[in-house]
């Protein structure tokens, strides 16, 4: 059996990967996406805090700025969430790029946060005046078209390919994976892998990548979400 990945984002990036592979460009990086939503956070400190749409993602928007972990409780659990963004991610079962894919309207949680919070802020003060420096990608543009979901897939990463989502060797995950492959019956392995994640550590050629049209039929938290991948 062939051991795939899946990497989900939008058709915003469709070309670039095309062209350069996974994680040749780091967009948060290179177009300063990740600068850009730290500045509109901090603008949003001084203007949006009695809003009620931005408090529902303030704690988020500030982990993701500053690349902190942040910890919630859960069914009376605590749980951990990654908002690590130096490299980019794939996920060894589709089901998890899938709903990233379609959840994040811009193919990545920094610029898509980005544009929530500059609506926000245009919403209520108008005009938003963000450094050219900052806007390398023309946030505005941008925010005003419309792009569709799609899912990247690679197959047969390897332990030096990878770290666990949490910065940790992939060893043990990876072998993880294939002693459950050998012991459970595929409904059960399937169910198993969907949410596994992991950082890429070395750009993915073109030539090793897949590229797929997420149709969806609802969203993820509707009763009758359904999808299905369709290769482009």
């Amino acid at each position: 059996m062939i051991d795939k990945f899946y990497h989900g984002t939008s058709t915003f990036y469709l070309d670039l990967i095309r062209q350069k592979g996974l994680g040749t460009i780091n967009p948060n990086f290179e177009y300063k996406f990740l600068e850009l939503l730290c500045f509109l956070f901090l603008l949003a400190e001084y203007t949006l805090t009695d809003n009620k749409e931005y408090l529902k993602v303030r704690d988020t928007t500030k982990a993701m700025a500053f690349q902190e972990p942040l910890i919630r409780e859960i069914s009376g659990r605590k749980v951990k969430f990654n908002f690590r963004h130096k490299n980019i991610y794939v996920s060894y079962g589709e089901t998890r790029a899938v709903i990233y894919a379609i959840n994040t309207e811009f193919g990545s949680e920094i610029l898509s946060r980005a544009i929530l919070i500059y609506r926000l802020l245009k919403n209520k003060i108008g005009s938003v005046i963000i450094p050219s420096h900052l806007d390398l990608g023309d946030i505005d543009a941008i925010s005003q078209n419309k792009f569709e979901p799609i899912v990247v897939r690679v197959d047969n990463l390897t332990p030096n390919e990878l770290l666990t989502e949490y910065g940790e060797s992939s060893v043990d995950s990876l072998e993880l994976i294939q002693h459950m492959k050998n012991t459970l019956d595929f409904k059960s392995f399937h169910n198993e892998v969907q949410f596994m994640n992991f950082e890429l550590l070395k750009p993915i050629e073109p030539n090793r990548l897949k590229f797929y049209k997420v149709l969806h039929y609802g969203l993820p938290a509707d009763p009758n979400f359904n999808w299905e991948l369709k290769e482009i």
